[in-house]
Order: C-alpha cells, then structure tokens, then sequence
C-alpha cells in the first residue's frame, strides 16, 4: 500500500445543470503542478454527491455535459508520474440516482431528518437497499478498469431508516422500529455492513489497497480501513479545538496505521472562492506533522477544469516550506507520560467539553500526553499518570484499566461525580450528591496553592459533595450567601461567597487526587487562569519529573516531543486563532522572544542540539535530569533538535 508524504483531496460535486463540465481540463498541466508541489498522493471524484460519474461507466450516471472519460485520463497521467490515485465515491448521498429510484433513499422518522433542503445531506441513502448493490458494482468496475490505488468512500452517516426494507429486518431481529434510539442503532450497524461488503469487493480485485470510510467513527472500522484521514476545517464548523483531540487520540487507534491529516485551502466545503493564507495552512499542516500526521489539503475542483494557478502556488507555497523538514518527521514517535483516559471511540468524544478543555490546559501547559482508549490493545505501562474528566462514562473495562494502574502504583487524576461513585475506595471519599451551591466558590490551603490569589475563587461550575473517609482535604468549597434563583417577586443574582463549609475541593490518597469541582468544565465556561493553575500544581505533584518542564513559553506556543534513533525533535508551534466575527481564523505567526524550557535526557548524553533544518547551534546545558534550551526569537514554527 501507498504511503503518503503530501496530499491533496478534491471534491468535484456538480449538479447536472452545469453545462461545461470538463471543458478546459487538461490533465498533464494538472499533474504537473501536482508534483511541483511535491504531492505524491491524490484523491479523486469517480462518484460525487449528486449521484454524477466522471468516468466511462456502464452502471451509474455519467455527467451529460461531460464528452470524454475525465477520471480515466487522470488515472492515466498519474500513474505515468507516479502519483497514487484514490477514487472518491459517495456511499451515503445520491441526489440523482434517488430521484430515480426513490426507493433508495432514507426513509425518516418523522422529527429525526436534521438537514433540511438547502444542503448537501437534502436526500440520503437507505444501505439496506438496492443502492447498496450498486455502488458496489461502481467500485468494482473502477478498480477493474483504471489504475486507483483503493477507494475514499464518503458521507456514511447512521441516517435513521424506516423504509418497508428497513423495517421488515428489524422486526426479523426483533428490533423496535418506534424507537428512535433503537433505529439509529439499526442504522449504524447497516453501516458497518455495508463497508465489510465494500472492503470485501475491493480487496478482490487490489490486494492492497488504502481504503478508508469517512462518517463511521475510527474506532468501529479500524479493521476495515486500511489508513485513516482526519478531517478538520477550522474555519468551517471544526473549529481549532477539534484537530488537537483527534491527533492525541488517532496514533493510539491501530498503531502503525498512516493518518492524513485533511485542512482544506478554503473557509468551508463547497466553497470555489476561498484561498486561506499561508500561515493558516501552515498552522494546521505543522501541527499535524508534529503528531505524526501526513499533510492533506482539500480542494474543490472547477467543473470546467479551470488552471486555478492562484491555489497549486499556495499549496506549493506550503507544502515546499513542511518538506524542508522531511527528515525529522520519518518515522518519528511521539513521547506521553500522561494519558487522559476514555472508555471507547463514539461521537461524544470528539464533541465532550471536558475533554476538549482537558486537551487544551495540557496543551497550554505543554504537557505530553495521549488520549487512550478502554478498548484500544495498546499497553498503559508508560504513563506515569492517569486523567479521568468529569462526564466521562465509566464502563466496565476503564474502571478495570484504571484500578490496574493505580494497583501498580501509577499516579491518577479524577474530577466529578462519576469519578466519585466509581472509584471511592482508591480516591478515599464517599459520594454524597451534589455540593447544591450555584455559584460555586472555594478557597485553596497548602498543598497545590502555589501562584494563586489569597482569596475566595469561582469554580464556574458545579461541584459535588463527598465525604472524607481514608484521603485529606487540602482544600474545601465555599458557600455563597444564598444561591442564584427567582424568588417570585425578584432575582437572586448578586451572590457572594460567605464561608468555608466542611465539603472538600480538592482530596489527596497517596498519588490519587480527586477535585470536587468540573474544573474542566469551568475553564471550558470562563477560561480562569486560576482553574489551570490548580491543574498544573496538581500535574507537579504528581509526576516529579514530567517530560517536559517550561521555562518561558507563551500559552499558546504548542510543544510536542517526538523521538527519532539518537535524536530528540521537539517542536514549538506559534500560531494564535483569532476570532473575528463569526469565524476564528490564523492570519499571521507569533514571535516568541526569549523562550526557555528543559526536557528529560536522563540516561541519555546529548551531543549537540540546533534548529532544523539549518542545523543552527542552539544553547543547551545539562541541569540534572533535564537539558536546558535557550531559544532564539522565532516565528509559526521552529524544530528544535537534540542529538
């Protein structure tokens, strides 16, 4: 199978209306601006959302404005070059085809179709039906007759179908077909069936292919995709919180699996007029290398098959800027001492607040960690550290995993209610309900203390309350007068804090520490300085030589530790996401001046250490376990690098 180095992801949906369709497309000027900018991996519409094939098919509905076979004459030109090629085909939307064969299309619940008319998602497929069949038997006639590299299979949804097929295998399986819950999980297995079909019929025909279904979550198809793509346009609707989850977590889904990390050059999909700056792809692209992820940038291919020039020079712009860099990313693993734990890939994931807030603190506070899964094979052995915040659901399994690293003496981090109930014993407390405080204050005594204010702090969020039976208080929560509420003639919203109470904030048992508080939750509400401090105490506490300790870093410079044979990379990313209006975006680099920090090289003896990639001196000095850098002023991005 192909490994990616750069690649580029086309969209070419095109409704039949169009009249110029591959008009002035010239495919040998298109690949060679693709290898100007050093890509070696592309992705392709055969099949787009509207139902429209760009290839000579004999089973689905080729463009009526299209005169030739487009797909056909850029396979060619790509394998000429060698250029691995993917063909795109949407397996979960079909405006056409279903406007023909209305008995493929989903079949709602009334009040459960989200989309509306004005989208893309306006008409779904039913995968129980004959559609099925024939996207397959499209799949099969591309692999048989160009030369793909494997497929890129879209939009695979669990839309909620209760059309005469659906509903006939349900009552079989004895499923309810009134409930909505039970449908939608109806339809995620469907979906999961009908990608074992797909994977089953392509790999017939190529041994090996890079194979990947987009919509299902990683986790419940890692054994049929063969590489994964994340994709993540910040600027349209992912938001910049979104990425750093998916790179702290998708290395540890199937170790050994390529990622693709999937920006896009414009502000959102569909979007023909959108050039995002250099510094923005950069942003983006670096960070994801930084967490072993191959560059991806999305596109959307003119009809006509215009030279859109302005975007290959961007793009080559980019990507000539990452390659400088080729040699420091190869084979290149990231280092964790800290694991924020989870019981099992879902939608909630990637959407939890408290993980997205728990991701960012550790960031800001340049933490190594993984996110790691209940369910995932990999060992927990090396992390020093375990996470478990607020709202997560403790199944089974993750309470096994958990109570197997605090029994071999691991250091464990918890917040909340859940936490509370589940792990009393090892945390030393006994849950009582909640702390019945709105707001929530509390005051911070000894222990975990340092750098904050000597007063009464807001939590901005609630807190539960629990009693001490083997672990201590260093710290407790604090009432206000009286709650925030209506009292029938007024409001009550002027609520100052009063005085301590006898319920604890923060509890300590050996290396288990438990906070009353949803402190992640609270800096997700305000973003409280004070809230990340109490993190960083507690992280201090708990880990006496983290992997990484900072000196002098702005919050938003992110540090990620990778190692190569004989060599430390640590790369310092600098960008600041701006909100402006309704959008965030990243215009321009930040500088950093003077910027410090030391990394744990006990055992090892470091030689030199410089800048890639021009291998610039860089000042290190061994300060016991830790080698300590001094920074020269740079600007996005600097690669520092230890030999």
């Amino acid at each position: 199978m192909h490994q990616v180095k750069y690649g580029l992801f086309y969209d070419n949906h095109t409704h039949m209306e169009n009249p110029d369709v591959g008009k002035d497309f010239d495919p040998e000027y298109f690949t060679d601006q693709v290898k100007r900018c050093g890509v070696d991996y592309v992705a392709f519409h055969a099949r787009c959302n509207v139902g429209m094939a760009y290839y000579d098919t004999k089973i689905g509905i080729k463009h009526p404005a299209l005169k030739y076979d487009l797909f056909g004459r850029l396979a060619k030109c790509c394998k000429k070059k060698g250029i691995a090629l993917v063909a795109y085909l949407n397996g979960g939307i079909s405006t056409m085809e279903t406007v023909e064969h209305r008995e493929w299309a989903t079949h709602y619940m009334p009040g459960t179709d989200p989309f509306g008319k004005l989208t893309p998602f306006a008409i779904t497929v039913c995968y129980n039906s004959p559609f099925r069949a024939h996207i397959i038997a499209m799949i099969k006639e591309i692999a048989s007759n160009y030369p793909v590299d494997g497929f890129f299979i879209d939009c695979l949804g669990n839309y909620p179908c209760v059309c005469p097929t659906c509903v006939r295998m349900m009552k079989e399986r004895g499923i309810d077909y009134t409930d909505e819950k039970a449908v939608r999980e109806f339809a995620r297995q469907s979906v999961l069936s009908y990608c074992d079909d797909i994977a089953k019929a392509v790999r017939k025909i190529i041994p090996d292919p890079m194979l990947y279904f987009n919509g299902p979550v990683f986790g419940t198809v890692k054994d049929k995709d063969t590489f994964f793509d994340c994709e993540c346009l910040p600027t349209g609707g992912w938001g910049y919180e979104f990425l750093p989850t998916m790179a702290h977590y998708m290395r540890n889904i199937k170790p050994g699996t390529q990622i693709l990390n999937m920006t896009g050059r414009f502000y959102s999909w569909g979007d023909f007029g959108g050039l995002r700056p250099a510094e923005s792809l950069k942003f983006d692209l670096f960070y994801g290398l930084a967490h072993g992820m191959r560059p991806n940038v999305g596109g959307h291919f003119h009809p006509r098959g215009d030279k859109d020039q302005a975007v290959f020079d961007r793009i080559a712009e980019v990507y000539h800027e990452l390659q400088k860099y080729d040699p420091w990313y190869e084979k290149a693993v990231n280092l964790a001492d800290i694991a924020l734990v989870y019981p099992q890939d879902n939608p909630e994931l990637r959407s939890l607040m408290p993980i997205r807030s728990c991701v960012r603190m550790l960031e800001e506070l340049k933490m190594q960690f993984d996110i790691v899964l209940a369910d995932c094979d990999k060992s927990w052995d090396q992390y020093k550290l375990l996470i478990l915040p607020e709202e997560v659901t403790i199944t089974k399994q993750l309470e096994e995993r958990i109570r197997a690293h605090i029994a071999r003496g691991g250091a464990f981090f918890a917040c909340g209610k859940n936490a509370a109930q589940e792990f009393g014993a090892e945390l030393g407390i006994e849950y009582q309900g909640d702390s019945g405080m709105d707001p929530v204050f509390f005051r911070m005594h000894g222990d975990f203390e340092q750098g904050l204010d000597d007063m009464f702090l807001t939590l901005y969020a609630k807190a539960s309350n629990a009693k001490l039976t083997s672990a201590k208080s260093s710290s407790r929560l604090v009432k206000p007068y009286y709650n925030k509420a209506w009292i029938g003639t007024h409001e009550i919203y002027y609520t100052p804090p009063q005085e301590e109470t006898a319920m604890p904030f923060i509890t300590v048992k050996g290396k288990c520490i438990w906070c009353a508080g949803d402190l992640f939750n609270g800096y997700a509400n305000r973003g409280a300085l004070h809230l990340r401090d109490i993190f960083r105490n507690i992280i201090a506490s708990l880990l006496d030589k983290p992997l990484v300790k900072v000196g002098k870093l702005p919050a938003c410079v992110r540090l990620i530790v990778t190692e190569q044979k004989k060599r430390l990379n640590v790369n310092l990313i600098a960008y600041a996401p701006e909100k402006r209006a309704n959008v965030t975006v990243v215009e321009d680099p930040a500088a950093v001046v003077n910027g410090s920090f030391r990394i744990l090289t006990a055992g090892r003896k470091i030689k030199r250490a410089y800048l890639a990639p021009d291998q610039k001196p860089v000042k290190f000095k061994t300060v016991g376990d830790y080698t300590e850098i001094k920074l020269p002023v740079f600007e996005g991005y600097a690669l520092v690098v230890l030999e």
